[in-house]
């Protein structure tokens, strides 16, 4: 059929200016002037900026249908219109199931929208037509046209449309893989969570005596807060429920784990002022729906964070989080695949908020109750990645793959505590809602780019409720209860914790 200096004589003929243009015409003399081997991938690639100029009558979509077809020829064409995903984001090209989007120099994927403009009959003329091909797939001309980072994805995009033709791929496989990134939140968000309680609060260090001073003299704080070094252990357990929504399978999960941290605190430009480190082990087994498999992951997560407050009630709190996982993935269908791989995930918050000045509850004397309510706010970012594996049992080869997150938070704290027979008590309830400020679909290639999965995003948007409880032993060290529950359009989570706090 030519060398590639051939092609390069064929296309200096070509014009810019216009005038009469069939691209029916073109493909009906490709297969009708060129051999095509039966048995062997053949793609043609129509580049056009205008509609059909019908030139043969004698061509109708139905005959170039059939002729395409009947040869075993996909059709890639490149032609003058805008497309877009099911999020009405633009988009490079399309195989009418899949969104090709522009990512730097590369791409991502998402669910296919709509041709929301195409020159004339364009999209009648050469879109459908591709799709009508086993493995075709159409292209907005004009990206390429923008030059730059767009027109180099283009060429990426185009020679994955190429590749897929090629090989005879469907281009999309159904292979789940959302429950490696919604149990590495699991686990990244419980750990904050526990962590994050232990972190606010910073105040003077209440003994027995300091206690029983009248409420209105009492620093704002939360109860049993510890001045110098202290050290502390929680153990947790939780559950929950996905359901499947986009490309995401539904999943329920349980699991557990611990934590171990110390953390110093001090006086600090006029204020209080806590750092510290955290340690945790978790382990959690996550069971997919529809007898689609399992997942068993174990993580390590390391926490820092630091804290600072003032007798005003002005406190600031933030935190690095980095976390290594061990999976093993099995997934049902028809046969059983086994896939082991490691992930890591790395995560940072800011919160800010405000104590108000405390509210007696009955009385202002020695012991009695307060409550002081603290709305606040918070930003953060999280980031999960899964080295690539092959599965057992010839299964498939899934790449390299990772997701980012950005998220948003306010929340209201309302916190009770009192002093009992030389004891203090301590209750607090907490209620913040989440926003995902980002969020979209991703393919994630298989066997080499052959194929590709989709995964999405999670829920946008999550409402948390946060229970503390918790009892002074003596004056340098507490116990305390926590339970959480967090909920989404798609999601239940649950945990509950137990905790011991000492100061050395």
């Amino acid at each position: 059929m030519g060398s590639a200096a051939d092609f390069g004589t064929a296309t200096s003929n070509l014009s810019l200016s216009g005038g009469t243009e069939d691209g029916f015409a073109a493909i009906d003399f490709v297969l009708n002037t060129y051999n095509i081997p039966a048995g062997e991938s053949t793609t043609i690639i129509l580049v056009t900026d205008e509609d059909r100029d019908n030139t043969d009558t004698s061509l109708t979509f139905g005959s170039i249908s059939q002729d395409l077809n009947d040869a075993g020829v996909n059709l890639v064409s490149v032609v003058n219109a805008t497309l877009e995903d099911s999020s009405n984001t633009t988009a490079i090209a399309t195989d009418g199931n899949t969104a090709y989007l522009q990512d730097g120099t590369g791409f991502t994927t998402a669910p296919f929208g709509s041709v929301t403009s195409a020159a004339g009959n364009t999209e009648a003329d050469y879109i459908d037509l591709a799709f009508a091909t086993p493995n075709g797939c159409t292209a907005d001309l004009n990206q390429l046209r923008a030059g730059d980072d767009t027109a180099t994805a283009f060429s990426a995009v185009l020679r994955q449309c190429l590749t897929i033709a090629a090989t005879g791929g469907g281009g999309t496989q159904t292979v789940p893989l959302n429950q490696y990134r919604d149990t590495t939140r699991t686990v990244m968000d419980n750990h904050r969570a526990q962590v994050r309680r232990m972190a606010y609060g910073l105040g003077v260090d209440f003994d027995t005596a300091s206690a029983q001073v009248s409420m209105s003299t009492r620093d704002q704080s939360t109860a049993f807060d510890m001045g110098g070094l202290r050290g502390y252990f929680a153990a947790t357990g939780y559950r929950g429920d996905f359901e499947a929504f986009a490309t995401n399978v539904g999943l329920e999960y349980d699991g557990g784990g611990f934590i171990l941290g110390a953390d110093q605190t001090r006086d600090y430009a006029g204020g209080h002022l806590r750092y510290g480190l955290s340690l945790g082990f978790d382990k959690v087994d996550a069971t997919l729906d529809a007898s689609q498999g399992s997942l068993e992951t174990e993580s390590t997560t390391l926490q820092a964070y630091a804290a600072y407050s003032q007798d005003e009630g002005l406190y600031a709190l933030g935190h690095v989080q980095a976390a290594w996982h061990d999976f093993t993935n099995t997934r049902i269908a028809g046969a059983t695949y086994v896939g082991t791989t490691d992930g890591r995930s790395f995560g940072t918050e800011i919160e800010a908020g405000y104590g108000m000045k405390p509210i007696p509850l009955g009385g202002d004397g020695p012991g009695a109750a307060m409550l002081q309510l603290t709305p606040f706010a918070a930003i953060g970012y999280e980031h999960h990645s899964v080295d690539g594996y092959t599965e057992s049992n010839n299964g498939v080869t899934v790449a390299d793959f990772d997701e980012d997150a950005l998220y948003a938070r306010v929340g209201l704290r309302s916190e009770i505590d009192f002093t009992h027979a030389g004891n203090r008590f301590y209750g607090a309830l907490e209620i913040s809602a989440t926003d995902r400020l980002d969020g979209y679909t991703q393919a994630v290639p298989l066997n080499g780019g052959v194929d590709s999965t989709l995964i999405s995003s999670a829920d946008d948007n999550r409402v948390d409720v946060r229970l503390k409880a918790g009892a002074e032993i003596n004056g340098n060290s507490s116990v305390f209860v926590n339970i959480d529950g967090g909920y989404s359009d798609h999601a239940e989570q649950y945990a509950a914790t137990a905790g011991f706090e000492m100061k050395f």
